[in-house]
Formats: structure tokens, C-alpha cells, sequence
């Protein structure tokens, strides 16, 4: 047997060749690959008024969390949106409201939800709410609707119970709409809102819900917001070098942003470690949390509200969300019942239609309490689009501007076939109950004021009062100079006495009032005074274009003077 030789190795110089080849073809895919970026990214940016969110937040106490009033917010998906718009005076993305004489004198419609009523995707004018005042001034023209929103994103319908009572409630609405979207189940679970804001169940920010060991479920203040309100999460290994890198791109980048949510299908997400670490973590605090997490094993974020929707057998932790939105439902109907309004829930595209899982879970709860459902995707699905394509951004779920405009047209639909709403109204069975510290400044205007100016200034105790009504957000824009002179200049501090008064200037604070704005029609604005006898009172307002807008100055009279009686009985400023 004969054995060949093996072939002689290549030349040295096709070798070289083969490795220029290759070498050249990387570096064209290379560039290719870069003038792809290049062009994307620059295509994304110059199509975009703004690249970042800004939307600011504020809390109240009895509220929770809400825009700032009277704020600018730019909103953008930085692909489909760039929308600016500020709020009203009341903290919600929507035009000042109404009068409570006007929404009496109407049919008046408050509609309440979370970020598909706020709606930060779409300019005001666009907004479903506003699109239906302007079809049925078109339509219906004889039942005079008016229209306001009160939503914030995130929120459930426990959440949104605050809306009503401090702002809608005193509209006297004819008509109050709950838009109901999917993860509103999930919101109204005091476990699973926390879990998914990695949040303390019990140290939720807005307003809440809690069982009782009797099984008795009542509202919850909200909690001040505090680093201390975070769950505590269990040591996890950090994320690969790469994976920080990728999300950081996302981040800064609007081309990797497409990138990645066109290609979210191919990558499916894994288990999230800091949500399991959550579910053990509450597991443990109680046997109560322990039985409610029993058979429900988390994956990733999106399972925090997917079983509602497509679970046949739910986790008891599930079916404890229920039970609260059960609440949710009783109280807006005890409360629509109470003010003579009809009660009606829109639901969302996502809920789906009759027969769908998330649809008829809802149902369920609204229906034997006597709260109709409008159905959204059979009304979009009858006038030949497809709710989930057609309605909806192509990279966010929110509605756009057509998805809006079917909400509007499904609500003029039910207004058209239900106009005793309007014209048959219900008569309340009791009136809305008046806060206590609105009572208190209408008796403090019933007495004699300090001074009059584009403010009633009044003294009251240690503190001077500013009072106006009517009013509206634009009279209290400008700031406010406060100049207190002493008897004795050394009771100044310091660094005041050269002056000769103390400066208490201030800003109005829109956010702490806004309830007074609408309710009472007042701007209303205390100031606490030093104690030290004081000789008289400079105040007005000012901007630093214009100077002083307009000024009062008055003495603070001695403890026992008639005007001190008339005006401010008890212990004056000083004294």
C-alpha cells in the first residue's frame, strides 16, 4: 500500500490574501454597521423636539402623589410622541376646571383614572375627554355637557377615590366615568402595587387600602414619601458589564431604543431576582402574606398583572386584588349615589371583550353593583379597526390621537342612549360635605379685614391672612413681599437691623390650596408673624419686571383695640 504524501501548505502569499480579504469585509461590515448607527440615530434626533422626560411630582397628604400645579411637562416615548403641555391649577393635565356654578348649571362629566385620563401622550385638545365635550356640543347640543379629568398615572381606582372627594365631588358631576385599564387590578392590591414599585405595602404614597384581621377592608391615609419606604432588597450578583452597557445606550440613544423594542420579541425576559427577593421577603414578614404568595411564582414584571388576564385559576394574592377593587367600586358608587351622579366604567383595549378573561373579571364586579361597562373594543371593533393596533401607539400602549377619539365617540354613543342621565338627574340624598378649613376661612371673611387690596388681609392670632374670591391661579403667580417693622428695631435679627423690618416674602403655595381654587372659588394663603411686638405691616406683590403690582400697609393694632376684637380675637402679633 502506497501512502501520499500531504499536500504542499499554501503559499504565503494566498494566505496574505485570505486574511486582506477577510479583513476588508469586516472592516466593510464594520462600517456599514456604524453608518447604519450613525443614520438612525441622527434621523431619531433630528425628528425630536426633546429627548427627556419632565414631568414634575408633588405630594399632599391627603391626595398622595400628583403633578405640580400650573407646571410645564414634556412627555415623549422618543419615537411616536413630543408632547408639551402644562397642568391646571389643581395638579391634572387638563384645562382649568369649571366653576362649581357652571358644572351645576350643566351635565357634567368627571372622568377618573390613571395615565390613559391623564394622557400625557396626546396634547390637551386631543384628549378623549375634551373631544366628547366638543362632539356633543355638536350632537347633543341640548343636554349642555361639560367635561373635566382627574388622573395620574399608576394609580388604581383605591387611589383615585381622593380625586373624587377633594376635587370632582364638589363639580357636582351628573355623570362620573371610571376608565378602567388592565393593571387596575394589580394597582388596587395594596401587596402587588407595592411589589411593583418595590415599595412597603404598608408605606404607599397615595391613597390605599388595608385589611383588618376581621377581613374588613378600609381606606389608608397616604404615607409621606421617605428612602425608608423601599423594600428591602436581598445581595444579588450585579448585572453583566455588557448588560449595564446595552441599558445605558438604550438610555442615551433613541436608535438603540427602536433597536431594542423591535427586537423584544426575539429576547424574552427572564426571572427579575429583585422581584422574587421581594415575595420571599414578605413571606416572611407574616403567615398572612405567606398564604396569600402561596402557588404564585413570579418571573418577571409583566406577571404582576398578566394573570388577571389570562390565568383561569388565580393565586390567592389575586384574588385578594379583587376583593379590593370590590371596595374600590363600592365606595365610587356609595359616593355617586350620595351626590345624585350616575356611575359608569369604561374599560380599556387590553381588558378585551366579552369573554375575554380581564373583561368578564370585571364585569363580574361592576355588574351586580348596578356600574355598566362600556365596552371599548366592541366599539372599535365595529367601526372596522383593531383595538390593540389601530388605537394605541406603535411603541407605547397608551391610545393615540384616533384611540382617543374612539373613547370619546363610545361615550357620546352611551350619553345618546342613556340622555336621562342629563335630564333626569338623580337629586343628591345629601350634600357633599364641605371641609372643615374652607368653613373656617369663609367665617374669617365674614369679619373685618386688616386691609383691603387685591388681597383681604386679615390678622387672626399670630399669624396675617391673605384672602381672595373670586380667584383664579394667574392672581397668586406673582411673588408676595411681607415686611414686618418692629417696635424695636433690636428685635430684629442681626443681620436685618441695618433695614429696619424683617422680609417674609413667599411664593403662593398653588399646590397646598388648589382644593380652595375650585371649591370655594378662593385663593387663600397664611403667614406665620414673629413673636415680637410689632408696629406695622408691609405687604403686596411683586415681580421683578414690574416691580410692585400692588401694596398695603397697616398698623397691627395693640391687644384689647376694637379693630383687634373685630377682627382677630385672642392673642395679637407680638403680644
Amino acid at each position: 500500500m502506497t501512502s501520499t504524501a500531504p499536500p504542499p501548505p499554501p503559499p504565503p502569499r494566498r494566505i496574505r490574501r485570505a486574511l486582506r480579504l477577510v479583513g476588508w469585509n469586516a472592516l466593510f461590515l464594520v462600517a456599514g454597521l456604524a453608518l447604519i448607527g450613525v443614520v438612525g440615530e441622527t434621523y431619531f434626533r433630528l425628528r425630536a423636539p426633546f429627548l427627556e422626560n419632565d414631568a414634575p411630582y408633588a405630594w399632599s397628604p391627603t391626595v398622595g402623589r400628583t403633578l405640580t400645579p400650573n407646571a410645564a411637562v414634556r412627555w415623549t416615548n422618543r419615537l411616536d410622541f413630543w408632547v408639551e403641555s402644562r397642568t391646571n391649577s389643581l395638579g391634572f393635565l387638563d384645562r382649568e376646571p369649571v366653576s362649581p356654578e357652571r358644572a351645576a348649571a350643566s351635565c357634567h362629566i368627571a372622568m377618573i383614572g390613571d395615565s390613559y385620563v391623564a394622557a400625557h401622550e396626546v396634547p390637551i385638545a386631543d384628549k378623549f375627554h375634551v373631544r366628547l365635550e366638543e362632539l356633543a356640543t355638536e350632537e347633543l347640543r341640548h343636554l349642555d355637557i361639560t367635561t373635566s379629568a382627574f388622573g395620574v398615572g399608576g394609580t388604581g381606582q383605591v387611589n383615585q377615590l381622593a380625586y373624587y372627594d377633594e376635587f370632582a365631588q364638589h363639580l357636582r358631576p351628573a355623570l362620573l366615568a371610571l376608565v378602567f385599564v388592565s393593571n387596575d387590578f394589580r394597582d388596587n392590591s395594596p401587596i402587588l402595587d407595592g411589589l411593583h414599585r418595590g415599595v412597603d405595602p404598608d408605606r404607599l404614597t397615595m391613597v390605599s387600602a388595608t385589611r383588618g384581621a376581621d377581613g374588613t377592608i378600609t381606606l389608608r391615609p397616604p404615607h409621606p414619601p421617605s428612602p425608608g419606604s423601599r423594600l428591602a432588597t436581598m445581595a444579588s450578583t450585579s448585572p453583566p458589564w455588557y448588560s449595564r452597557v446595552a441599558d445605558r445606550l438604550v438610555y442615551l440613544s433613541p436608535f438603540a431604543r427602536w433597536l431594542k423594542l423591535k427586537t423584544r420579541a426575539w429576547f424574552p425576559a427572564g426571572a427579575d431576582s429583585e422581584l422574587i427577593a421581594w415575595v420571599a421577603l414578605l413571606s416572611r414578614r407574616s403567615p398572612r402574606y405567606a398564604a396569600l404568595f402561596d402557588g404564585w411564582r413570579p418571573t418577571t414584571w409583566e406577571d404582576n398583572q398578566a394573570p388577571f388576564l389570562y390565568a383561569q385559576d388565580l393565586p390567592p394574592v389575586y384574588e385578594d386584588a379583587l376583593d379590593f377593587t370590590a371596595f374600590a367600586l363600592d365606595q365610587f358608587k356609595e359616593r355617586a349615589d350620595r351626590d345624585g351622579a350616575a356611575l359608569v366604567i369604561l374599560s380599556s383595549h387590553y381588558i378585551g371583550t366579552r369573554g375575554d378573561l380581564g373583561f368578564d373579571r370585571l364585569t363580574a364586579l361592576a355588574e351586580p353593583r348596578g356600574i355598566p361597562v362600556i365596552n371599548y373594543n366592541d366599539y372599535v371593533l365595529r367601526q372596522g379597526a383593531e383595538p390593540k393596533r389601530d388605537a394605541r401607539w406603535a411603541h407605547d400602549g397608551h391610545w393615540d390621537v384616533a384611540g382617543h377619539q374612539w373613547a370619546a365617540e363610545a361615550l357620546l354613543e352611551y350619553l345618546e342612549q342613556n340622555q336621562e342621565i342629563c335630564t333626569m338627574r338623580k337629586r343628591p340624598t345629601s350634600p357633599p360635605p364641605r371641609p372643615s378649613w374652607l368653613t373656617d376661612y369663609e367665617s374669617i371673611a365674614a369679619g373685618e379685614p386688616a386691609a383691603r387690596a387685591e388681597f383681604d388681609i386679615y390678622l387672626r392670632e399670630n399669624t396675617v391672612t391673605y384672602l381672595r374670591s373670586p380667584c383664579r391661579a394667574a392672581d397668586v403667580q406673582a411673588k408676595f413681599f411681607l415686611h414686618v417693622v418692629p417696635e424695636d428695631v433690636e428685635d430684629l435679627p442681626a443681620g436685618r437691623r441695618q433695614y429696619g423690618f424683617d422680609n417674609l416674602d413667599f411664593q403662593y403655595d398653588v399646590y397646598g390650596r388648589r382644593a380652595a381654587l375650585v371649591f370655594g372659588g378662593m385663593c387663600i394663603e397664611e403667614r406665620q408673624l414673629p413673636d415680637y411686638p410689632i408696629a406695622r405691616i408691609e405687604t403686596g406683590q411683586f415681580t421683578l419686571g414690574e416691580g410692585k403690582i400692588w401694596k398695603a400697609e397697616f398698623p397691627v393694632p395693640a391687644v384689647g383695640d376694637e379693630a383687634a376684637a373685630r377682627s382677630a380675637p385672642g392673642r395679637m402679633p407680638g403680644r
